[in-house]
């Protein structure tokens, strides 16, 4: 795939040295880079938890929302 980034001066400067050095594309270093980058950050995330949420009870509901006329009246009073 084709594309356009913007990329920090340091980050190009060395993968055009790596590119020249190991006779690959700056683009083809660049691509390695961010797949190695990637599966190191889903590697790093792979052992954490995911977030628990817990429920919370916002009390009585303030409109009928079985009624969409109720409570689309309710949202127009309220932006008022």
């Amino acid at each position: 795939m084709k594309t356009s980034l913007i990329i920090d001066d340091r980050v190009f400067e060395e993968a055009k040295k790596e590119a020249d050095k190991s006779g690959k594309t700056i683009s083809e270093v660049i691509s390695r880079w961010a797949q190695l980058g990637r599966d190191a950050f889903k590697q790093a995330n792979k052992n954490q938890r995911p977030k628990e949420f817990k429920a919370k009870d916002l009390g009585a509901p303030q409109v009928d929302l079985s009624s969409r006329k109720e409570w689309m009246e309710e949202l127009e009073r309220d932006s008022d």
